[in-house]
């Protein structure tokens, strides 16, 4: 039998559109030792939506698990008007 991989990752869901936001490899860690600490510190990060481009403020606590792999960012092509 061959074992199939799954991939997940952890991230926020956006608070405008509801999608999944992966979270920096820096805000993990710091999940991980506060986890391992089990103190009663709380941290927040910011993150930008890949999808609705809404940054939004997000506790520690709401990250989570998600299966499969993040979107990626959309290109969005911006007119400087001049």
């Amino acid at each position: 039998m061959i074992a199939e991989l799954k991939i997940n990752y952890r991230g926020v869901l956006c608070n405008r559109c509801n999608e999944p936001i992966p979270v920096p490899s820096k805000v993990i860690s710091l999940q991980d030792e506060i986890e391992h600490r089990k103190t009663g510190t709380r941290g927040a990060f910011t993150v930008r939506c890949r999808l609705c481009e809404y940054e939004g403020v997000y506790s520690i606590q709401d990250i989570r698990s998600f299966d499969g792999e993040p979107r990626l960012r959309s290109l969005t092509w911006r007119t400087s008007g001049a």
